[in-house]
């Protein structure tokens, strides 16, 4: 069964990578003789395509980034935890009461 399920997920990629990598259709006539209509309708993507990209760009691409993006911030975050924080200088500007010139 799990011999099974890799094979289809397997096919699946394979599928999408097919599809994504497919092309345009070539255009019904040359350019110069296409009007603005006929141009746009050439231009448009097949959806297929379009969702084939996207999927593959978010699986392959930005999933391992934003895992690595966590593993690193996992990272930084252990090591600044490694040692206390800095010793407390009582600056002025650091009061929660304002010192007023005429006293408190």
């Amino acid at each position: 069964e799990t011999v099974a399920m890799i094979n289809r997920l397997i096919g699946i990629i394979r599928g999408r990578i097919s599809n994504a990598m497919s092309k345009a259709p070539p255009p019904p006539k040359p350019p110069g003789e296409m009007n603005v209509v006929e141009i746009a309708e050439y231009n448009k993507i097949p959806g297929g395509i379009s969702y084939d990209r996207w999927w593959l760009f978010t699986w392959l691409v930005m999933m391992p980034v934003t895992i690595a993006t966590g593993v690193n911030a996992w990272y930084v975050e252990t090591e600044h935890l490694s040692h206390g924080p800095p010793p407390y200088i009582p600056y002025d500007h650091l009061q929660l009461t304002r010192r007023y010139p005429w006293g408190d």
